[in-house]
């Protein structure tokens, strides 16, 4: 009886830190609007500079277009990346960073999973994930986070890779009897 009473009180312990912990990890509408009004603030900023060339514009739509579907935590996130973005354009700009070889590394590697990607969807064996994996990659080196493009855009093109061969080697293949007979019926 008492391991039944001290197992219980416990439980109740747990769920009384658990529970306000995990509100305080959601991600609020205001925190949202807050984060892309942060975003379109840097955008401006940016757009001041001379600089066009980013996805921050993009990010912000997207981010924005979460908003009805209450995707909060998420058009948070998006707008963070969008900050990023032009935050290391206006770095890149001022001199204070220089791009140099991991840049071209990431340039590099985006352009040959986009080169894989496309061999893949010739045949019909392109795999779902693989335009979000490409897309996190340019994301990342438009952030200036080259290391982590690299490794987005290595995954990006092993999967497309891995996708173009399942398609070849799929190529022949035909229903079996029974399932072509029960497609007949």
């Amino acid at each position: 009886m008492k391991n039944r009473n001290l197992a219980t009180q416990l439980i109740l312990a747990v769920l009384l830190v658990a529970i306000p912990a995990t509100a305080a990890w959601a991600t609020t509408r205001q925190e949202a609007e807050q984060a892309i009004a942060e975003a379109k603030a840097m955008r401006d900023k940016a757009e001041a500079a001379g600089i066009t060339e980013t996805q921050a514009a993009e990010m912000i739509e997207e981010a924005e277009g979460l908003m009805p579907s209450r995707q909060y935590t998420r058009a948070r996130m998006i707008a963070y990346w969008a900050i990023r973005q032009d935050e290391f354009a206006l770095e890149v700009l001022g001199g204070e960073v220089q791009p140099g070889d991991k840049a071209a590394q990431a340039e590099a590697m985006i352009a040959a999973a986009e080169e894989a990607r496309a061999k893949a969807a010739s045949v019909g064996g392109e795999w779902r994930d693989v335009g979000d994996m490409l897309k996190s990659a340019q994301t990342l080196a438009g952030a200036g986070e080259f290391d982590k493009a690299i490794e987005a855009a290595s995954a990006a093109k092993f999967h497309a890779e891995r996708g173009y061969e399942q398609a070849m080697a799929e190529k022949g293949a035909d229903f079996p009897d029974f399932m072509r007979n029960f497609v007949n019926q």
